[in-house]
């Protein structure tokens, strides 16, 4: 009771965060659509001549995240190919609604893009927003990241999957898994629970980073998180990693076990995916569809991915991206109760 007495105490403020942060976005965004169709009322060209100048791409996060390398990654590519600059800019709040918000209310000619993924479809499971993709026109997916893996320090007693899983069965409650409560980490930790008919005790212990600081410091015991967050301090041999939650193993990490061989059938990935607002040209969508696979396609992309993240490079185009959201939005809504720890 206690838990979820907290749970729902954390899920109020995000709430009234998120709502607060509307109010704001939605003004600032009408005074920029405003001062757009007033001082640049060529801006809006027709699908056949986009893009005819710069791309704003919003990032719902602060700079220096997954999320932002990943759009800058992307804009670096996109600009030769698209012509104009991809300008990046970072609006973050209210775990990325601030953003997505304002992009859904700009103007759709193209120029205002969004760079998200799947916390869009789980803000709306948990109640910080009403709408999710379908509120917008989805282009294509950029990056499937199919790395979530589970780690506990490097001096922790477990070795394997199985050692984490005697023990929370040994002390139910007792092992602190880290997570963002409501956030996509809580919701594969709740999976693996249900799988492995443990409990454990659940932390908010913040954003990636704020993870990993815990659990160097022993406060915490396991952390998922994608590879790329976590690879300095594998590197570094202060983490130890028991399983990575994806159908096969990774070819940039092959030594690492999947949760499925060691007898957990849990898979956990989310797509990075970029969306226009609602009522877009579909030639415009097409382009930047195209665009997006093109990059996908390059070398030293790949390399830019791997090297930082531990990725290798996936692409949906606009029928698989928006098919993977839908399918994604109906799983989640299904599991809302075990997300919001009911």
């Amino acid at each position: 009771m206690k838990k979820r007495n907290q749970i729902k105490k954390f899920m109020s403020l995000i709430l009234l965060v998120a709502m607060i942060t509307a109010i704001f976005v939605g003004c600032s965004s009408d005074q920029g659509v405003q001062e757009t169709s007033e001082n640049d009322d060529t801006s809006s060209a027709n699908g056949s001549e986009w893009p005819t100048k710069p791309i704003q791409l919003i990032v719902p996060f602060n700079a220096g995240g997954d999320t932002d390398f990943h759009a800058r990654t992307y804009a670096k590519y996109l600009e030769p190919i698209l012509g104009q600059p991809v300008v990046v800019m970072n609006v973050a709040g209210a775990n990325g609604s601030a953003g997505t918000i304002q992009v859904r209310d700009s103007k759709a000619d193209g120029y205002t893009a969004l760079f998200f993924h799947d916390s869009m479809l789980m803000n709306k499971v948990v109640g910080v927003t009403d709408f999710a993709h379908e509120a917008l026109d989805v282009a294509a997916a950029g990056i499937m990241d199919n790395s979530y893996i589970l780690a506990v320090n490097a001096s922790s007693p477990y070795h394997t999957l199985d050692d984490l899983i005697e023990a929370a069965k040994e002390n139910p409650g007792q092992l602190k898994y880290a997570s963002s409560i409501g956030g996509y980490t809580y919701y594969v930790g709740a999976l693996l629970e249900e799988i492995a008919g443990v409990s454990f005790n659940k932390v908010d212990a913040g954003g990636g980073s704020d993870r990993n600081a815990a659990l160097l410091a022993n406060q915490i015991d396991t952390n998922v998180n994608p590879y790329g967050v976590m690879k300095p301090y594998i590197d570094s041999g202060d983490f130890r990693v028991l399983a990575l939650f994806s159908a096969n193993r990774s070819g940039l990490f092959p030594d690492v076990p999947t949760a499925i061989e060691q007898g957990y059938n849990l898979v956990a990935r989310r797509a990075y995916f970029l969306s226009f607002p609602k009522g877009i040209d579909p030639s415009i969508i097409e382009k930047m569809s195209n665009a997006m696979e093109e990059v996908s396609q390059m070398s030293e992309y790949a390399d830019d991915v791997s090297t930082a993240y531990g990725l290798e490079p996936d692409f949906l185009n606009t029928e698989e991206v928006n098919e993977y959201l839908d399918n994604a939005m109906e799983e989640f809504m299904a599991d809302q109760e075990l997300i919001l720890g009911n």
